[in-house]
């Protein structure tokens, strides 16, 4: 047998016109008496506070489950963003370099025509801007030998000392000739000055290696095979 629910009595006074609009109306409504319809009244009355709880219950469960949602979607959208940014930095960058490196090609391409219009000088073009070749400071891959004999094949004078060779140009070596015969000081201070830098150093070499020598009677200076001859 199913059981019965434990009752309680609940006596209350009402006025004689509510209760008699409370009779009407259970009547009206099939209750078989007032007693029973006021029952269903509270009865559906609590039911429906019951109701109106559970919605806000379930309203507040909502409304955290949305704001949970939007978190993690703004939490996406603000990493999305973080990755835009840093991809657009990473294209600036590639950017610039591709310009750099379109500026350094573009140097080059216009330094090879020059390049190009200018030819190589030859060794003997050199010797004449240069005036004097000293062998001691000849790079160690030039092949020395070689070297010398070209410049004596292209008419250049070809001075050998006891420690190395020099090769003076032509129009040079007058010059140089013509300047020492001028010459009436052993100082070097004045002839450096009256020699300059290729002429001065022609001059040390030739003196340390006794090629040249001063005549101080006659206050010249004079090559060594002359004075033999």
């Amino acid at each position: 047998m199913k059981e019965s629910k434990t009752q309680r009595e609940l006596r209350i006074k009402i006025p004689e016109d509510l209760y008699t609009q409370l009779e009407n109306q259970a009547r009206r409504e099939g209750f078989a008496s007032i007693e029973e319809y006021i029952l269903s009244i509270l009865t559906s009355s609590i039911r429906g506070r019951i109701q109106v709880d559970e919605l806000e219950k379930l309203k507040s469960r909502l409304e955290r489950y949305i704001q949970d949602e939007l978190n993690k979607n703004l939490a996406v959208i603000e990493n999305l963003k973080r990755q835009v940014i840093e991809i657009y930095e990473k294209i600036e960058d590639l950017d610039q370099r591709v310009k750099n490196l379109e500026e350094s090609i573009k140097k080059i391409h216009e330094e090879k025509p020059r390049e190009a219009i200018t030819p190589r000088k030859t060794g003997i073009e050199r010797l004449r801007e240069e005036k004097v070749l000293f062998e001691s400071k000849l790079p160690p891959r030039i092949q020395r030998d070689r070297l010398f004999a070209y410049f004596e094949r292209m008419g250049a004078i070809i001075i050998k000392l006891s420690k190395e060779r020099i090769a003076v140009d032509p129009d040079y070596w007058r010059e140089f000739k013509e300047k020492l015969n001028e010459i009436s000081t052993n100082k070097e201070e004045e002839i450096a000055s009256i020699l300059g830098s290729p002429g001065y150093e022609l001059w040390r070499a030739l003196y340390l290696d006794n090629a040249i020598y001063f005549d101080p009677k006659s206050k010249k200076w004079r090559f060594v095979e002359e004075s033999n001859g």
